[in-house]
């Protein structure tokens, strides 16, 4: 006879909930789950694996190289895949133990020579970020990607081998010119230079200076450098050339002036400028006091030395740039971004809340004047730049600015927020469907609609269901957080350090498919060290690649002294993924000459859908809960656990395991084909390629017996010992008994009213 009662049929199993009094089929705790791409139910069945993968079992190493121990040791600090517009090349670039290199994939050598053979390095002795520092960030920008960090020298890389400093980070050097001599003419003076003047006739087209007796010629040269980007350096400090014509005959001539010492520019120089005035004679003119520069001569390479000048000043008609149209760039600025055409830069110790932009399509020639500094509002330092549809957002500590263009071109900056902001720099990412999602202090927030079109920019707080874990974030290292959107797994990713660590081990998942968030952590806390995942980044396919810190323990000793044995997860990049393990096994054994590590695979840790407390919604009411069922999609003979707890209790209780398959031919040949050598213990029925046919997936209704006493709150949880199940929804049948709650105060006899 079926239990008469009240029950919850088929409520739908939900994301995170820890609220009080959350909704049916919210969850306490949801691990390393995702979500169906059919939108049916949680899916446990990923795992992570190397990224760069040896394929060998075990390698060996001298003691010395240096290589080995930054490699298999070291944290990464910062990673990102980068592809190239023009090719489609993608590059893996890495920054850890401040080196900064890009990988192109592994070649499966197994020789330890072999092992480093496609890392290139691009730059060594970085600044290694501290607890309040969000570290480098890679900005594209067209066919090249900008790597900054505050510190070190802004990075150009353009792909294939070839990188160089971003910018004019110092001034343009002076061009040095010789002097003219007129009375060297005349045979009455010596020639104290060492090259002569060319010199030509008081007729001649060609040449510089008046021929006038008493007359003082006076030119100011100016160099700047063109880039390989097309952006133009600051004008140098002005070289200036003067000589007077005495009243010799012979001096009565128009002058070349040669400059013996172009200076050469950085790397990318492309071409180099020379600009000119016209003659500055006080004697004579009204153009006595003209201090226009014009361009005499565009030398389109970074090599050549000498120029000699001849073109007269009716010949130059192209004007200089005004000086304030390009500024040395200043390598302390710490965030960036592209937008509109143009490289935005901003933040740093030295400009916290300044924000300087580049001129259309020239990403490193700044104006003097091209620049907003957000400092006469309140919101703290500036700690992101983020493009946003027709907008760019600045973020700072408590407040975003809102950056737009208006209808004659102009830039405008408004205030979006001036409570909310963050210090998670790389929290920040476009999330389609939800718009801009970070982390701040307090929560999730999602900035979605714009300014265009009548729309309103709103920001909404997204963490709500789930304060317990917010709690648990370590404020104080939030600029440690990493983030990844995944358009592969439909998901946001955010992984941060908790109370006490400055290491981000532990992280929350929003996925757009269902709306609905999830954890990202150990179950354990013994094995945090686990998700020690610093770094996060996708590839072109929508694969989330983890940076990480290794962990090394030390295992057991050998019998021989000069052995020692030590056991490293997470080495180096990994990637999520189906991986029915948890990465690699590193063990070091040290003996001789080389340290030999033998790889093994790490199993899979205990995967958990856990529920909120479950009041029954009627708390003047009692409640005895037979039994739990859950829907399930079938996974064959992985067996699946429900624990219990109830009113509160922090003990579990065990109801047991049941295999993930139809219980009229459990055990039967008629049981669903599984995977894997044959074992009568567990199966009687294995696939055979070409024999047995495939199966459409199978839903069940897995059923547990927990019968418990009256009780006021019930939980329950699905777990697994490191293989996959898929939750779909619950279903419990309990009944109710009317028990008015004890009356306290009677019970408490002999204490003070």
């Amino acid at each position: 006879m079926a239990v008469k009662g009240a029950t919850f049929e088929l409520t739908p199993a939900q994301g995170l909930d820890q609220r009080y009094k959350g909704e049916l089929g919210g969850s306490e705790n949801l691990s390393a789950f995702r979500i169906d791409p059919d939108g049916e139910g949680f899916l446990c069945d990923r795992g992570i694996e190397p990224w760069f993968n040896l394929g060998a079992s075990s390698f060996s190493f001298p003691p010395s190289s240096a290589d080995a121990i930054s490699w298999l040791g070291a944290k990464i600090d910062a990673c990102f895949v980068w592809t190239k517009q023009t090719s489609e090349t993608s590059y893996m670039i890495v920054e850890q133990d401040g080196n900064l290199y890009y990988l192109v994939g592994a070649k499966g050598s197994t020789a330890a020579a072999d092992m480093f053979k496609d890392r290139i390095t691009i730059d060594t002795a970085r600044h290694i970020p501290k607890m309040n520092q969000s570290g480098t960030q890679f900005i594209p920008f067209g066919n090249r990607l900008l790597i900054l960090n505050g510190v070190d020298k802004p990075i150009w890389f353009y792909g294939r081998g070839k990188w160089r400093d971003f910018g004019f980070t110092i001034p343009t050097p002076q061009c040095e010119v010789l002097e003219i001599e007129p009375d060297y003419l005349d045979g009455t003076t010596r020639l104290t230079t060492g090259v002569g003047s060319p010199s030509f006739s008081e007729s001649s087209y060609i040449g510089l200076g008046d021929i006038a007796t008493g007359d003082t010629n006076t030119y100011s040269y100016k160099m700047t450098f063109i880039s390989d980007t097309g952006s133009e350096s600051p004008m140098s400090t002005p070289t200036i050339m003067s000589w007077t014509i005495n009243s010799t005959t012979a001096t009565h001539r128009k002058f070349g002036i040669f400059i013996k010492d172009l200076p050469t520019g950085p790397k990318g120089t492309v071409a180099r400028r020379l600009y000119r005035t016209k003659n500055q004679r006080v004697s004579v003119s009204a153009n006595a006091a003209d201090a226009n520069y014009f361009l005499v001569k565009q030398i389109t390479d970074n090599s050549t030395s000498t120029f000699i000048d001849i073109v007269p000043d009716q010949a130059l008609v192209n004007q200089a740039p005004a000086s304030s149209s390009s500024q040395v760039i200043d390598v302390s600025y710490l965030h960036g971004a592209a937008w509109m055409g143009r490289l935005w830069l901003a933040g740093g110790s030295p400009h916290p809340t300044k924000i300087i932009y580049s001129d259309s399509g020239l990403p490193e020639q700044f104006g003097a004047f091209s620049f907003f500094d957000v400092g006469n509002t309140k919101g703290g330092p500036i700690t992101a730049l983020q493009p946003y549809y027709n907008s760019l957002l600045v973020f700072r500590e408590t407040s975003i600015e809102i950056i737009r263009i208006t209808n004659n071109g102009l830039f405008t900056i408004s205030t979006l927020s001036s409570t909310i902001g963050t210090t998670a720099t790389k929290s920040i990412q476009l999330v389609p469907q939800v718009g801009i999602m970070f982390l701040s202090k307090d929560g999730f927030y999602s900035l979605s609609g714009g300014l265009d079109g009548g729309s309103v920019a709103s920001i909404e707080k997204m963490s709500l269901k789930f304060g317990k874990e917010i709690q648990r974030i370590n404020v104080s290292a939030l600029a440690k957080a990493v983030s990844v959107y995944s358009e592969k797994e439909k998901e946001y990713w955010c992984h941060y350090p908790q109370t006490g660590q400055v290491i981000p081990t532990r992280g929350c998942c929003y996925h757009t498919i269902n709306k609905e968030w999830s954890l990202r952590k150990a179950n354990d806390r013994a094995y945090d060290y686990r998700w020690s995942f610093t770094a996060m980044t996708s590839d072109a396919s929508g694969n989330i690649i983890l940076g990480t810190k290794p962990t090394w323990k030390l295992g057991s000793a050998d019998s021989s002294p000069d052995v020692l044995n030590a056991i490293g997860e997470l080495v180096h990049l990994q990637v999520w993924s189906g991986s029915p393990n948890w990465g690699q096994s590193y063990q070091l054994g040290v003996k001789g000459q080389n340290w030999t590590y033998n790889i093994s695979a790490v199993p899979q840790q205990s995967n958990i859908w856990e529920s909120a407390w479950i009041d029954f919604e009627d708390s003047s009411k009692k409640y005895r809960v037979f039994n739990v069922e859950a829907e399930v999609l079938s996974m064959g003979d992985n067996v699946l656990y429900l624990d219990y707890g109830v009113d509160h209790s922090s003990e579990w209780l065990a109801a047991g395991g049941v295999k993930q398959a139809k219980a009229e031919t459990l055990f039967t040949t008629a049981e669903d084909a599984v995977l894997g050598p044959a074992n009568a213990t567990v199966s009687k029925n294995f696939f055979k390629i070409g024999t047995s046919p495939l199966k459409e997936p199978r839903i069940l209704r897995l059923r547990w017996d927990v019968s418990t006493q009256l009780v006021d709150f019930f939980r329950f949880r699905l777990r697994s010992n490191g293989t996959p199940f898929q939750f779909l929804s619950l279903h419990l049948n309990f009944t109710s008994a009317d028990i008015l709650p004890l009356n306290t105060a009677s019970r408490a006899k002999g204490q003070p009213t």
